[in-house]
């Protein structure tokens, strides 16, 4: 794959990639250098991706094991007295659903991210997450499961 063909397809996936991100990572900055990391690896490595289809799950399943490396990374850092801006989000995670969504815990957050909000189909982020179908499925039951619940005691709160 030559820089152009590469190029393009980056930008075609940068949202998505982003979107992956944010789900992991709290941060915009965190978000950018995870994406910044993966895009690097990826040019690294592009001849090892043995068909062009994948380009997307490849490059996706980068950018995660990337903002798993900033986790570690943070993790490892004391404690200082900064605080984290709120990252800007894209105008597909405005609203009351994504507040929501980020209180998920981060495997129900990222099934979320990869099926709902990139519209992969289970067998895709199945493959991208390293996990049987049925784990998907399930994370997606449990986050959709406490999602009705937040929203229905929510509206409960409001009629009140």
């Amino acid at each position: 794959m030559d820089q152009a063909a590469f190029t393009e397809k980056v930008e075609a996936y940068r949202q998505t990639l982003y979107r992956t991100a944010r789900s992991i990572l709290r941060s915009d900055e965190d978000c950018q250098d995870a994406l910044q990391e993966a895009v690097l690896k990826a040019w690294a490595c592009r001849n090892r991706l043995s068909d062009e289809r994948f380009f997307c799950s490849w490059l996706t399943r980068i950018v995660i094991h990337e903002c798993r490396n900033i986790q570690r990374q943070k993790a490892k850092m004391p404690v200082s007295g900064q605080v984290d801006h709120p990252a800007v989000m894209p105008p597909i995670m405005d609203g009351e659903v994504m507040t929501l969504v980020d209180a998920l815990p981060e495997k129900q957050r990222l099934a979320i991210a990869l099926h709902y909000v990139q519209g992969m189909p289970i067998a895709e982020a199945a493959r991208v997450l390293r996990v049987p179908q049925s784990t998907v499925r399930g994370r997606l039951f449990e986050a959709r499961k406490a999602l009705r619940l937040e929203l229905t005691q929510e509206e409960e709160a409001r009629d009140r």
